[in-house]
């Protein structure tokens, strides 16, 4: 039987319009569910930073409560919301955002992630065994809330992505290490978390996604929708074309992996325009998988965008330093200094520089073949 993916309109993050457009993406996920009356929910949000008021890189704090007030609603006897930032903790993060009485008020509990235990994957999984929170073993339900936003790595941060925030801080820049360049086997390790961990609800925040410079510094964009559905996979899949990705490495590779339910639209399903991507490793940086290891590498190398400097923007903090897995990158007299032949491009110094200060930029080169790919993949259809 095929799984709903469920839109809805919702123009603003305004407590009424947005409590009807989420109700109309939950009640297919509820019925597929069995209900979660008398059932423990635990909510996990996309809570990358909390720079400024309205941030796009996070889901928004009336998301956050509203879809906690629906699983009360419908019987939960416990609510919590859990996630590990990257640098804040989850409870300063909650502060910030102002919600943190009004949960405390409905009784919903907000924490960060700190059990983490080492769970054998599946045996048709890319990788056998990753340290995951096991916190998500005291609900009886997942509750995945996604942004809708760029990535400078995976072209898209959607439902299957932000469950990569189950890893822990420092497994995770491992993973990145591990993977290294090879972005298809990064999208096999989420796709690998997806079916370990099965969120039963999915909820995409795209009232106002986040376009360009992505996930960390982008520029807001309305777009008007919130999206549900019980499977994430199917969710990216349906929501991914709609923002002018058809190849979204996660959706491509769960294709190959037969991990994709058939799945059906309804609601009201967005127009949009394409969102402004941050240039991206594209194909391009798969080319030469058959060639020999050595040229392989240097082609990757050559053809892959790199990370540049806004000098204007940058304070010197050094928090890309601390964040990138590789250590590639120094602080030198104030200032970041790449070194590109250790470079692995996982964007981790471009996620979480606080100004917005790094970007990734395709060379003339890659910027002519890309452009060459596009026109004559054009002709070819």
């Amino acid at each position: 039987m095929a799984v709903t993916v469920a839109f809805a309109e919702a123009r603003s993050y305004e407590r009424e319009e947005l409590r009807a457009a989420l109700r109309k993406v939950f009640a297919p996920q509820l019925e597929e569910s069995g209900g979660v009356s008398g059932r423990s929910v635990l909510i996990k949000p996309n809570l990358l930073a909390w720079k400024k008021d309205d941030d796009p890189t996070c889901v928004n704090p009336a998301f956050i409560v509203e879809t906690a007030r629906l699983f009360l609603e419908a019987g939960a006897c416990r609510v919590a919301v859990m996630e590990n930032p990257a640098v804040r903790s989850a409870q300063a993060i909650i502060a910030d955002m102002g919600i943190a009485r009004e949960l405390e008020q409905m009784g919903v509990t907000f924490a960060n992630f700190a059990d983490y235990r080492d769970c054998r994957l599946a045996e048709n999984a890319a990788f056998r065994n990753a340290e995951i929170a096991a916190e998500r073993f005291d609900f009886d339900f997942v509750a995945n809330l996604a942004k809708v936003k760029t990535h400078g790595m995976m072209t898209l941060t959607l439902a299957v992505k932000n469950l990569f925030g189950f890893i822990s801080g420092g497994e995770r820049l491992a993973w990145h290490l591990k993977v290294r360049r090879d972005f298809s086997l990064f999208a096999d390790f989420l796709l690998d978390l997806y079916v370990e961990i099965r969120p039963q609800f999915n909820f995409l925040d795209g009232v106002v996604a986040m376009e360009g410079n992505g996930p960390g510094s982008g520029t807001p964009v309305e777009c008007h929708f919130v999206a549900g559905s019980s499977d994430a996979l199917a969710l990216d899949a349906a929501t991914a074309p709609l923002l002018g990705v058809n190849d979204l490495l996660t959706v491509t590779r769960g294709k190959a992996r037969g991990l994709l339910e058939d799945f059906v639209c309804t609601g009201d399903i967005p127009q949009l325009a394409p969102l402004l991507r941050p240039d991206p490793p594209k194909p391009l940086s798969q080319w030469g998988l058959n060639l020999p290891p050595g040229l392989r590498e240097l082609m990757r190398d050559r053809l892959l965008a790199r990370p540049e400097l806004d000098t204007s923007r940058c304070i010197g903090c050094g928090l890309c330093a601390k964040m990138c897995p590789p250590q590639s990158l120094k602080i030198v007299d104030g200032r970041p200094k790449f070194n590109l032949d250790e470079c692995i491009r996982c964007c981790c110094c471009q996620e979480h520089c606080p100004k917005g200060a790094i970007r990734f930029r395709a060379n003339l080169f890659l910027r002519a073949l890309e452009t060459l790919r596009v026109f004559f993949g054009r002709l070819l259809r």
